[in-house]
């Protein structure tokens, strides 16, 4: 495709209101032009139209914005003076979020429990899924409303016939809150057989059904989109915001639908460099084609601090991460509300930029990826203590920080080829995978799952029982004779401590038990008390809390409690004890790198490469002093060589592996190994 090879991108925040005529009043195509350009960018996100509901064209249905009215073309000349200069144009959209027409048009507002929108209520009465606590500025349409579908299906026709641009991207493809407008009542009634329930009650049937509710709805609602755009323009890239399926909880609705209408998957995420890293995983996986898009903000830590920009390094860390794993990078600026940009901003990119170029051309190979994190994203249930997010995200973090080759997959990629695939703690909305999970674990495959969410799958692969959950939150894990090598020091005296209600269950008489709870010497609801302020372990039990199974020609790990949740090192430690006391595999990559320090592997015909990023979140980057790289090569190679210079790095061959050491890491390096 033609955008294969675009990873220089950028998009101008402009969520503008109108009230005050000097709003966007000094904006210049010129200057948007030169500060492109200046940026080397290649591959420009444009706003059409806003959160605001104002549109930046001629529309005969809807609302221009009034800095537009004198020259209805601003934005027209700013796309062909784009497409001019060899930067192709993607046009910006936002759905569900238009102040205007919300305000316009009273039925198809979203509806909250009270019978209002949270617009209209100003804040609301439930949590919104979006970062801001203003949530009276946001009018969010209903995507089950008929009339509303047809607007957004006109403007689509407006934008078509009067800019000549290359790509489209939607925003906003997510439920901010359950809507209980009539079309949603009349929508749910039609699929579930009754009404939509007032009250939702978390960890019910119909709290899951709900949920379910909003995927379908939501992906029926943005494939239509899609599809109306292919209808007219075959030929045009679809793109919608899948940052939801990440950033947000089941509730949102944005999931493998959204994904499916998408031709390439992107999106906007903020948090850690461990999460942008999690995230490039995700995004490649699951993407039609690539490259994936990764966005982060030029302001530090997000747009709503307008003036502080991140330095070089935090900006090139970002794009490194993004370039380690083959991603395009779309820097997102705002605009300053009378409509003029900070051109110093744009000298910082075309910098970041600059340094991105000379690697561009060796984005290609497939993953060296041993183990597989398996993202469960319809198990991101915000009311549970652990979740697949939170326990995919630091689990992500631990095997980047032991240098062990990863991927992240889900439902809709590829999972055969792991040797280890980690799935933690699905729910139940998980169950429509399960049979493809449990081929994978006949077919040889090494298999951990945690909790009892997706109770089917767990009693299934392991032939046990659940039976309740327990009383106590408070837990510790013991492990049994044979095993306290596993559990680095702990012991059936001094266990692992854990926070979390586990499910009790009843042992298939096949598994081989590998720790047990131990409970405190009272109940939560007792007055009583053995040590003022903790819960000591006090009650030993042979209720298991690490079992391993045989299942096919496979192996099962399962664990009561999340253990791969929790941030400690020791936790980390006895986690991947476990998994590699089942799995006893050589990796493809080994490396004595520090924490800090991230690699990604590639391999080609005759070829390998070696990523190396340091995810350093200081304002000026800490360099890495050199460490080892092993990387199974099978053959000895011809040359190691550094990239992008070609300088020959000197190695070692040895039972397969090829055997360098690199040069002190400053951000970015790339090694490639020539067989």
């Amino acid at each position: 495709m033609w955008y294969s090879d675009l990873y220089r991108r950028h998009l101008l925040d402009m969520h503008i209101e109108d009230w005050d005529s000097e709003f966007l009043s000094e904006f210049s195509a010129e200057e948007y032009l030169n500060n492109l350009k200046k940026a080397q960018i290649n591959y420009a996100m444009i706003y059409f139209q806003s959160h605001a509901g104002l549109c930046y064209f001629p529309t005969k249905i809807g609302t221009m914005h009034a800095a537009f009215e004198k020259d209805p073309y601003m934005i027209k000349h700013l796309v062909d003076l784009c497409r001019e200069n060899d930067i192709r144009v993607c046009g910006y959209y936002s759905l569900i979020y238009n102040t205007r027409e919300h305000d316009k048009h009273p039925t198809w507002r979203m509806i909250s429990s009270n019978g209002q929108s949270t617009r209209e209520s100003k804040f609301g009465t439930e949590r919104l899924d979006f970062a801001s606590a203003k949530s009276g500025r946001y009018g969010f349409c209903c995507p089950n409303n008929p009339e509303y579908r047809e607007f957004v299906y006109a403007q689509i026709d407006e934008m078509l016939d009067f800019f000549d641009f290359d790509a489209f991207f939607f925003d906003m493809p997510f439920w901010p809150h359950t809507c209980y407008c009539e079309n949603c009542r009349k929508k749910y009634l039609d699929y579930n057989g009754h009404t939509i329930p007032e009250k939702i009650y978390n960890n019910t049937p119909e709290y899951y059904e709900v949920i379910e509710f909003k995927y379908k709805a939501m992906g029926e609602f943005i494939q239509s989109v899609t599809d109306y755009v292919k209808k007219k323009r075959p030929d045009m890239p679809i793109e919608h915001n899948y940052a939801q399926s990440i950033a947000a909880s089941s509730a949102c609705g944005c999931g493998e639908e959204v994904n499916a209408a998408c031709d390439y998957v992107g999106g906007d995420l903020y948090g850690s460099l461990y999460n942008h890293s999690f995230a490039c995983k995700y995004f490649r996986s699951v993407s039609k084609n690539q490259p994936f898009e990764q966005m982060f903000s030029r302001c530090k830590p997000a747009l709503w601090m307008h003036t502080l920009t991140k330095s070089s390094d935090e900006m090139k860390t970002a794009l490194s991460i993004t370039m380690a794993h083959h991603g395009a990078t779309l820097v997102i600026d705002a605009i300053d509300p009378i409509g003029t940009m900070d051109s110093r901003v744009y000298d910082r990119i075309g910098e970041v930029f600059e340094f991105q170029k000379p690697y561009e051309k060796y984005f290609s190979g497939k993953g060296i990826e041993d183990i597989g994190i398996y993202y469960g994203t319809r198990s991101r249930v915000n009311d549970e203590q652990y979740n697949s997010r939170e326990c995919c995200r630091v689990l992500s973090e631990t095997l980047i920080r032991a240098n062990i080759p990863f991927g992240v997959t889900g439902s809709v990629s590829e999972i055969e080829h792991y040797s280890v695939l980690i799935a933690p703690m699905l729910s139940k909305l998980e169950e429509k995978d399960n049979d493809r999970l449990i081929k994978y674990v006949e077919n040889g495959g090494i298999l951990y799952i945690s909790g009892c969410g997706n109770r089917k799958l767990a009693e299934e692969l392991t032939g046990s029982r659940f039976e309740k959950m327990t009383e106590e939150r408070n837990l510790y894990i013991a492990p049994t004779d044979g095993n306290l090598d596993l559990f680095g020091g702990f012991t059936k005296k001094y266990p692992l401590a854990f926070v979390g209600c586990a499910p009790v269950v009843r042992a298939g008489e096949n598994c081989r038990v590998l720790a047990t709870l131990t409970f405190p010497y009272t109940k939560p609801y007792e007055l009583k008390f053995a040590s003022i302020h903790s819960d000591p372990p006090g009650r030993a039990s042979d209720i298991p809390a690490v079992i391993v199974n045989a299942y096919g020609k496979g192996k099962v790990i399962w664990s009561a409690l999340p253990i791969e949740a929790m941030e400690y090192e020791e936790y980390r430690d006895i986690f991947l004890n476990i998994i590699n006391s089942v799995s006893k595999q050589a990796y493809s990559v080994y490396s004595d790198a520090p924490f800090n320090v991230e690699l990604v592997s590639y391999k080609d015909e005759n070829s390998f490469t070696v990523n190396a990023c340091v995810l350093c979140e200081e304002i000026k980057t800490v360099p890495v002093a050199p460490f080892e790289i092993r990387i199974k090569t099978n053959a000895k190679p011809k040359r190691v060589a550094l990239l992008p210079s070609e300088e020959d790095v000197p190695f070692t061959f040895k039972d397969g592996y090829t055997i360098f050491k690199t040069r002190t890491l400053n951000i970015f390096d790339m090694y490639k190994i020539e067989i």
